[in-house]
């Protein structure tokens, strides 16, 4: 069976009939809940029937001292394996109910990286629970423990070579700063960009890189049912923050956030729009940059 889906962002809608027509003998189609160990309560409250949960608290990588930097292929591949989620799956990634959207898009993106073919963000689980369609409760699987039972032969492959063109090192930002060819794009909230909010960490300085420009993730979102907003109005909001999306003038981006997570949401946002050219994801993002960057690389909007 070819993927089902019409698209990278999928409404609940088409989800439900995607599974409520699919037969079960096809290409399996599986439910990924993202988020950290404190959402495991609620997913377990209320989740789509067959959910698995991507611990980013574990898939990571531990040996980083930053916090959610990308896994290695091996530790991917390992943590997908303990999940029984095999390369063929289908992956339909969604938050919880009372968090709208904000890890999805990452989890989705690294399963990308690292090669799954078929992945697809839920638009999102609190639509879908207002809507009526259905929804289960109790234990669900996850990495490091859950129940989970394998064959064998069950392992899933490690990727040969995850995609390097869609993530870029501290040293290359660091050498980019200043070009005009390139756009730098921050998700956090505009308090911590423009240096007047303090970080949660008061030892670490707030601010941003040079050169970037602020699109928060509340901005990509609907007020109350946190939606990732139609293409049209994505595309006002980055005009809005002075970063022009056409499809004439392709251009380079890089994508940063706090610590790498919601800077998935801005490369989701592009891509919805039509972006051209290519989108990097700066995995360390604001926590390695303001514990590495010197003082003239951390700008500061006193004027805000």
């Amino acid at each position: 069976m070819t993927d089902p889906f019409p698209s990278y962002l999928i409404i609940p809608a088409e989800y439900h009939n995607v599974v409520t027509t699919t037969p079960t003998t096809t290409r399996r189609i599986i439910p990924l809940a993202a988020g950290r160990p404190a959402l495991f309560p609620a997913f377990e409250a209320h989740h789509l029937p067959g959910t698995k949960f991507f611990d980013q608290s574990v898939i990571r990588d531990a040996t980083s001292p930053y916090p959610l930097m990308l896994p290695t292929a091996e530790a991917f591949a390992a943590a997908m394996t303990a999940l029984d989620i095999r390369p063929s799956d289908i992956l339909v990634v969604y938050d919880a109910y009372e968090i709208g959207t904000y890890s999805a898009p990452r989890v989705a993106w690294m399963c990308s990286f690292f090669g799954h073919d078929a992945v697809h963000v839920l638009n999102n689980f609190r639509v879908y629970v207002d809507l009526g369609y259905p929804v289960s409760s109790g234990e669900i699987a996850k990495a490091g423990g859950g129940g989970v039972t394998k064959e064998p032969g069950d392992a899933y492959s490690v990727a040969t070579v995850p995609d390097p063109k869609r993530v870029i090192s501290y040293e290359e930002v660091k050498g980019l700063v200043g070009d005009e060819e390139v756009k730098i794009v921050d998700a956090r909230i505009t308090g911590r960009f423009s240096g007047t909010q303090s970080e949660e960490d008061t030892s670490l300085r707030s601010g941003h890189i040079p050169g970037a420009v602020n699109v928060p993730l509340a901005r990509l979102l609907d007020e109350t049912s946190k939606v990732i907003l139609p293409a049209c109005t994505l595309k006002d909001i980055f005009e809005e923050a002075g970063v022009p999306v056409t499809n004439e003038v392709p251009r380079s981006w890089i994508l940063t956030c706090n610590s790498g997570v919601t800077a998935a949401a801005l490369d989701l946002a592009l891509s919805e729009i039509g972006a051209k050219g290519p989108r990097r994801l700066y995995d360390g993002s604001w926590m390695e940059w303001t514990r590495r960057a010197e003082e003239e690389l951390v700008v500061v909007d006193t004027n805000s």
